[in-house]
Parts: structure tokens; C-alpha cells; sequence
């Protein structure tokens, strides 16, 4: 095992901390040899709020993992999505005057870009940057344009970042369990390296995650993350919706919710004469409560965040990312979903339907926005917009082809 490289991921999410170490083989592929998954504590939206509980939920669930593994970590890749995750796209300009575009150029423009985010939010702090489009004397290039005489040269970057107070306390909870943070990586942008493929990128495609607390989406177009955000709705507000407006417990809202024979048949109007079984007072009196209405209050949240995916798509002009989506988490389980997507989206797929895909069959879905972290650092991740590669992996291709492309 000391001759192969190891690389673990940590996702923080709500309801449970996940952690995965991988190793890499002699091919640059991934293996992973340990896994762990405990009950979040301390954190809440990827945000600290008690200090000493997240240090016991994160220790343990480390732990369990390096014991599994029998590797001790001294570094590892933090997975978040806080409500508070922005994304900036900027565009600088430089006059070439004839000249070739060469690689100064280009980090000339990055380099104003970043002083310019900084410039108007400085407690915000950058977890990814892209390079995103170039446009050459008036044309839009979708590649890197070195060694081309042009007069203007100008670059669109695509920032996310994460206000520094967050990334400041995640860092100190990993300090007191003797780790070393090495990257903070955006969970939704994890997922969706997972899911999409290079054509899917190229032509726009988007990752939705319907969380219990929280919804977080990234959206890819033109071989480049575009846009990643957070709102705080997720399946736990549907929970809470049925309570109030039945008068019941959390718990049988719960089981209301996730009960198919409810939500189910959604080509069958429900009509009010039809009434919940008993089965589901199991701490309130049995009373006459429409199944109509229940399934109208879980649509009418439902609706509520796709109407929010919607707008933030359509805010970036790409109709072609609403054709191309998978909705993920555990608000995509709800039936109900798929009845409200119809009559909005053109198409979409939740990932249920993916479970015999590669790499799906071997790693855990839990585990999956973990491993796409390790693709991200492995196949190339984009800091800076330069490409950290892994020299021992297979031939580059697909998202990071042009990153690699200009440093290499």
C-alpha cells in the first residue's frame, strides 16, 4: 500500500458525514479500500455551528475509515455546499495589437479577474476558478486561441466561491482531529463530474441535489462549470409542511411523504372522498384527513423548488441545460416530482435509473459526490484555472482537455 498514492474525500452534508479513502493503481483509477458514514453533528448547510460536536462527529467518522483502510490520513479533500456558496462570472479584456495570444495573456486576464472579485467582496473566498470563453477580435472561441495574431483579447472566468469565515471554521474543526485540509471542493460539482459525460458538458447539462435540508444544483456548459448554488429547501420542508398542515407528528408526516400508495398512480386524479389510512396515526388520534390534500401540499413544495432550478437556469440563456438533468438526492425519491418535471423540464432523469452505470455498480451511492472529488484531482482540477496532473494517468480527455492543454 506505500507505493500507491492515497486520496480521501469528506462530504459534510446535513444529515450524515461521509468520508472515502481511495487508493490509485498502476492505471491512475481510483480503488476505494475504505469508507465511513456517522450522524452529522455540529454542522448544519456546510456550516459550523457547534465546534466541539463537529469535532466528535468528523473524528469518528475518520476514524472508522482509517481503520478500515489501515491508512492514517494526514490530508484530506472537503466536500460543501453552503447556502452561502456564489458564482461570479467576470470578463477582462486585453488589446494584443497583432500580436500572438500566448499563455502571459491569459494569466494577466485571470489575474484581474481575481482582483476584481476580491475587489467587490473581500470576505469571500475562491474554492474553484474556470476559465470559461475567449473571444478573439469579436469571435467566440471555445478553445484556448494561442499563437493566434489577433488586435483584442478578451476571457470569461467563472469563480465560486465561499464566504472565508466558513472555510476559516471548517479548517479549525479538521485542525483539532490532526488533519490538514488539502481542498474544499463544491459537492454539487462533485456529483455532476460523477453523472455527466464530456458531450453531455459540452452541450449543457445540470446535477440537482434535493437534499434534506437544503437543494444545490451545478450546471455545466460548454466543457466548463458555469453555475453552482444552494437554497434552503430541501425534503425535510415537505416533512414539516404535511405537520402543519395536518396536524400531525413529524413522524407520520415522514412516513406520509415517502409512502408510494399516496403519491403514487399520478396519472389518477385523487378526489377529496378519498381519505389516509390509520396506519399512519401512530402518535395522533385517527381523524378524516384527504389524500388530495396531502398530495397538494407535497406538490406545491415541490413546484416551489423546481420553479427555483428554472429561474436560475433560464438566468444563464441555456435552454439546452434544462434538456439534459438528473435530480438527485433524497427529495428525488418523491413520485410526485416526476408529474411537476413533466410539465416543466424537456428532459430529465433521477439517478435511480442509473444504477447499473459505470462507475455506479462499485461505489456506494452515498459515496459518490466522494468520488468524484478523486476524479477531480485526479483527471485535473481547475484552481486558478491551471491544472494540477497526475502524469501516471491515463490520456487527458473531455472537461479538462484545454486546461491541460495550455500548461503542459
Amino acid at each position: 500500500m506505500e507505493n500507491k498514492k492515497i486520496i480521501a474525500a469528506i462530504d459534510l452534508g446535513t444529515s450524515n458525514i461521509k468520508c472515502a479513502i481511495f487508493s490509485l493503481g498502476s492505471d491512475g483509477l481510483p480503488k476505494l479500500i475504505g469508507s465511513s458514514k456517522k450522524k452529522t453533528k455540529g454542522i448544519h448547510n456546510s456550516i459550523i455551528v457547534n465546534i466541539n460536536d463537529a469535532i466528535d462527529s468528523i473524528r469518528s467518522c475518520l476514524i472508522e475509515a482509517e481503520k478500515k483502510s489501515q491508512i492514517h490520513l494526514n490530508k484530506i479533500n472537503v466536500l460543501i455546499d453552503p447556502i452561502e456558496i456564489i458564482t461570479t462570472r467576470l470578463t477582462k479584456f486585453k488589446k494584443i495589437n497583432g500580436s500572438k495570444i500566448e499563455k502571459d495573456d491569459v494569466s494577466f486576464l485571470l489575474k484581474e479577474a481575481k482582483k476584481q472579485v476580491e475587489l467587490n467582496n473581500s470576505k469571500l473566498s475562491n474554492i474553484h476558478i474556470f476559465n470559461y470563453k475567449y473571444i478573439v477580435d469579436n469571435k467566440l472561441f471555445k478553445d484556448f486561441p494561442f499563437n493566434i495574431y489577433v488586435d483584442q483579447f478578451s476571457q470569461e472566468n467563472v469563480f465560486i466561491s465561499v464566504p472565508k469565515n466558513i472555510l476559516k471554521n471548517i479548517t479549525k474543526v479538521f485542525h483539532s482531529c490532526d488533519i490538514e485540509i488539502n481542498k474544499f471542493i463544491s459537492c454539487s460539482y462533485a456529483l455532476g463530474i460523477c453523472y455527466f459525460n464530456q458531450d453531455q458538458i459540452d452541450y449543457g447539462c445540470g446535477i440537482i441535489d434535493m437534499g434534506y435540508e437544503k437543494t444545490s444544483l451545478a450546471l455545466f456548459k460548454d466543457s466548463s462549470l458555469v453555475h453552482v448554488s444552494s437554497f434552503p429547501i430541501g425534503s425535510n420542508h415537505i416533512t414539516k409542511d404535511i405537520t402543519r398542515g395536518c396536524y400531525l407528528s413529524e413522524i407520520e408526516s415522514e412516513l406520509i411523504k415517502k409512502d408510494i400508495s399516496i403519491i403514487n398512480n399520478l396519472d389518477r386524479e385523487l378526489n377529496n372522498n378519498e381519505f389516509l389510512s390509520d396506519k399512519y396515526f401512530s402518535e395522533t388520534k385517527f381523524r378524516k384527513i384527504s389524500s388530495k390534500f396531502v398530495r397538494d401540499i407535497i406538490s406545491a413544495r415541490l413546484d416551489e423548488i423546481l420553479n427555483k432550478i428554472i429561474k436560475e437556469i433560464n438566468f444563464l440563456h441555456a435552454e439546452s441545460i434544462k434538456q439534459n438533468l438528473i435530480f438527485t438526492g433524497e427529495g428525488s425519491r418523491l413520485n410526485d416530482l416526476k408529474k411537476i418535471a413533466n410539465a416543466k423540464l424537456s428532459n430529465y432523469i433521477f439517478d435511480t435509473s442509473l444504477a447499473n452505470f459505470k462507475p455506479y455498480r462499485d461505489i456506494n451511492r452515498e459515496l459518490l459526490a466522494c468520488y468524484g472529488a478523486v476524479k477531480i484531482l485526479t483527471e485535473g482540477f481547475v484552481s486558478e484555472a491551471i491544472a494540477i496532473p497526475n502524469k501516471s494517468h491515463r490520456e487527458k480527455s473531455g472537461f479538462f482537455t484545454r486546461i491541460f492543454n495550455i500548461f503542459n
